[in-house]
């Protein structure tokens, strides 16, 4: 069938939302359809250079990349936190017009908006009348107020935030038509369900926002040879978000008898205070930050860790907690969005997000428990290991391409839901 994919992130040659939305057109040429992309001029080159890669495989013979620019001044916004927004919402108008102008001589059979993967951002596809597919999307998360004192610049990342988000739910008439026209609603938690259904979707599903390339995987489950350091994995941008200050800060309540060393990875706007916050809590001696490293790198530093231990405070779910249980690394974070519905039970200890002394205070102890208990690392990296191998790309695409009959006919989207791997450690989201 004929495909129209909205992916306004899409570079094969990075993670995040970037390769999501490469990695669904692939996935779907892969499958035999013809797929139109829309996207950016931003991930060319690597676009260019993948498709070139793989010119004799026939996923490349029917994938049409459309390109759709933005004014020049539109563009020149962009530097700036709210000229994203407006730089994206202009760019997904210029995407419809195209995308009518395709349907007039494609007549396309089904319509997926990828990426960006916010439901307050919406899209335009919806006006194709066409079979649509929303996500997988989040959005419905929030950081937790009582948790402020670790996200610096709070009113500029989360109360600016939060505000844009409801000016958008409220105002913006697009928002509330795309959810209610949506065949169906992919969200990455269970928050972003909630505010789904309370738009008025017509069916919500739970889809990880997230994937990976099989060849992501070692063949088998890694197993790590024992240490006299508990080695622990933090991987991020620096973004307020992330909380890394909550991290040190429990890991300084750590009781002095266990050894551990923390490696930080990841660069961002916050660089230039973690020399100072590794002084403030006393880990000198027992962090090391490297700064930015490249996904291969990245990829290397989760298979010579112990634990990756990541506590970030607005999530959909974090890639790197997938990257993580790949490479079979045990997690420690919290019990809250993306983490919580996905994320196996026996491949982490979350923790509950109450109060800043409770939940320091129980990263502390989970980390004293896995430096006590050195036998029970083996079962959860293998019980993450498992339920990643449910995320490479080919099995996600296996899902959709279900999700997709479903939509063009072939089976009923009222009595059909999605595969249970879908909804691996979730509360049922039931259809509106």
């Amino acid at each position: 069938m004929n495909v129209l994919l909205s992916a306004y992130g899409c570079n094969p040659r990075q993670g995040g939302e970037n390769g999501n939305g490469f990695h669904w057109a692939w996935q779907t040429a892969v499958r035999g359809h013809r797929v139109w992309c829309l996207t950016t001029t931003d991930g060319r080159a690597g676009i260019e250079e993948y498709l070139l890669e793989h010119a004799a495989e026939p996923a490349a013979t029917r994938l049409q990349m459309v390109y759709v620019d933005v004014p020049a001044w539109v563009e020149f916004l962009f530097r700036w936190q709210f000229g994203v927004y407006f730089n994206y919402m202009v760019w997904q108008y210029q995407a419809w017009r195209k995308a009518k102008e395709l349907d007039q001589t494609v007549d396309f059979n089904l319509v997926h908006h990828a990426t960006f993967g916010s439901l307050q951002f919406a899209s335009w596809l919806w006006r194709l009348k066409k079979p649509f597919i929303f996500g997988p999307v989040g959005g419905g998360q929030q950081a937790p107020v009582a948790f402020k004192r670790y996200l610096p610049g709070w009113f500029k990342t989360e109360t600016m935030r939060n505000a844009i988000s409801w000016l958008l739910l409220t105002f913006d008439p697009n928002v509330r038509q795309t959810v209610r026209h949506a065949s169906v609603v992919l969200a990455g938690n269970r928050e972003t369900a909630r505010l789904a259904e309370s738009l008025g979707a017509q069916r919500v599903e739970l889809f990880l926002d997230t994937g990976l390339p099989e060849t992501f995987f070692p063949e088998q489950v890694s197993v790590r040879a024992p240490h006299p350091e508990l080695r622990l994995l933090w991987l991020a941008r620096l973004y307020p978000r992330k909380a890394l200050p909550m991290v040190l800060e429990a890991l300084a309540q750590v009781h002095p008898r266990v050894r551990f060393h923390l490696t930080i990875i990841g660069d961002g706007p916050l660089g230039p205070l973690v020399p100072s916050w590794l002084a403030q809590y006393g880990l000198q001696e027992r962090a090391t930050w490297h700064g930015a490293v490249s996904w291969a790198e990245a990829r290397e530093a989760l298979a010579a860790h112990d634990v990756f231990l990541f506590g970030s405070l607005r999530d959909s779910f974090a890639s790197q907690f997938l990257e993580a249980m790949a490479m079979g690394l045990p997690i420690i974070t919290l019990n809250h969005q993306g983490a919580r519905d996905f994320i196996p039970a026996e491949a982490a200890i979350k923790v509950p997000v109450t109060t800043p002394t409770e939940t320091t205070a129980a990263l502390a102890r989970a980390v004293e428990r896995l430096y006590d208990h050195p036998e029970l690392l083996p079962a959860m990296g293998a019980a993450g290991f498992a339920f990643a191998r449910t995320q490479a790309w080919p099995a996600r695409a296996a899902r959709m391409a279900q999700l997709e009959e479903q939509l063009v006919g072939l089976a009923s989207p009222q009595n059909q839901p999605l595969a249970p791997a879908a909804r691996t450690q979730t509360e049922p989201v039931p259809a509106a």
